[in-house]
């Protein structure tokens, strides 16, 4: 049996910014991880998990409550 590893994402709660976000690349989005608020709305950013995509209240998690997958060190 396999375990599903993830990484723990910082994305904005609105959905329009998801465009904005792709365009930035994968070297700008990970300097933009410890933002607070959306550099482009100004939302507060939430914490999701890469594989299934539901929100981490707790980013101390080292499993995704909604999938089990284990989060990357």
């Amino acid at each position: 049996m396999s375990e599903k590893i993830a990484r723990k994402e910082k994305v904005c709660q609105e959905e329009a910014c998801a465009e904005n976000w792709e365009q930035l690349g994968e070297d700008w989005a990970a300097k933009c991880a410890s933002f607070v608020f959306c550099p482009f709305c100004a939302n507060e950013m939430i914490t999701r998990c890469s594989a299934c995509g539901e929100a981490i209240h707790d980013i101390g998690f080292k499993f995704c409550p909604w999938c089990g997958a284990q989060f990357e060190q």
